[in-house]
This record gives C-alpha cells, structure tokens and sequence, in this order.
C-alpha cells in the first residue's frame, strides 16, 4: 500500500498537456500528449496547473519543469531530478536502465540494447520496454531506433520522437 500521496503538475502545451506525478520526492511519470502528425511549431509551454504538491514532491517538480523548459528550447538541462520509475518486471528496468547510458546526440537500436543488456534475441522486447517507459525525455527511449536507422516508434507519437531528437534532449 503506498502511504505517500501524489503530487502532479499539468503542464499546458501547445502539443497538449504534459502531466507529470511525483511521490517521496522523486518523479515517478511523464506523460506526453500523443501526436500523430507534428504541428508546424515546436511544442510550447503556455501554462501550467499544479494538484496536491507536497512540499518533497514541490522540488522535484519544480527541477522536471526546468528540464522540460530547457528539452523544448533544445538546451542541455542542467539537472535530472530524481526518478523513481515503477515497472513491471525486471527485463524493462533493464532496458531503462540501458537507455540512460545512451549519449546525448547518439541512438542505439533495439538489437543494440538488447545485445547491451544480455538478452541478444530480445529487439521486439526491447521495443514494448521502451513504450512501457514511465518517464519518456528524462530516461531518453527517444534515442532508440530501430535497424537501418528507421525511427522505429514512440509512446507518444512519431512526432515527439523526431522532435526530440532534432532537439536532442534528455538525460
């Protein structure tokens, strides 16, 4: 039974809401409003809408915020606050785990992470754990494309994914 309650920020977009939930004191999801096709403009935050925030939960939101701010401008952020993604079973912590190794500006393909975290027959599982990430821009799934360099898919769309990385941003 989880005893901490919830805090969430709302984070208006152009795109739609970026909504974010923090409990303890870390982050524990981003969820980014789903694109089919990409606006003509980059996405944008126009507002913002923040629910039940305790005060260990303020911080961490507070520092998401900045990350995000900078991801949209295409400026390296500063700090990744502290995360607390929860999954379902250890393959996928793996590959989140993996993911985060991955460079700012580079891209690894499903076969190459799971080569990387020992599961070498593995690509499509590595693929439904990257759509499974609770955390997308802060674990960077974003930088994982399928072989030949085809962009492969993204959770929120194909647009956030080419964005993202023209704009290369993520921990």
């Amino acid at each position: 039974m989880n005893t901490h309650p919830v805090s969430r920020l709302d984070l208006v977009t152009t795109w739609g809401v970026i909504r974010l939930t923090a409990g303890g004191g870390r982050l524990l999801t981003c969820e980014l409003p789903f694109q089919r096709t990409a606006p003509i403009a980059a996405p944008r935050i126009t507002g913002r809408k923040l629910i039940l925030a305790v005060a260990s939960d303020r911080r961490v939101l507070q520092q998401a915020e900045k990350f995000i701010r900078a991801c949209l401008r295409g400026l390296p952020p500063r700090a990744i606050p502290q995360l607390n993604p929860k999954v379902a079973g250890g393959f996928t912590a793996r590959v989140l785990a993996a993911l985060q190794k991955i460079p700012s500006g580079a891209t690894m393909t499903y076969g190459d992470i799971a080569r990387r975290i020992g599961a070498p027959r593995a690509a499509r599982a590595v693929g439904t754990a990257c759509g499974a990430n609770p955390l997308p821009l802060f674990i960077p799934c974003h930088r994982v494309v399928a072989a030949g360099d085809a962009l492969g898919g993204f959770s929120a769309g194909l647009a956030w994914k080419k964005f993202l990385l023209a704009k290369e941003c993520g921990g």
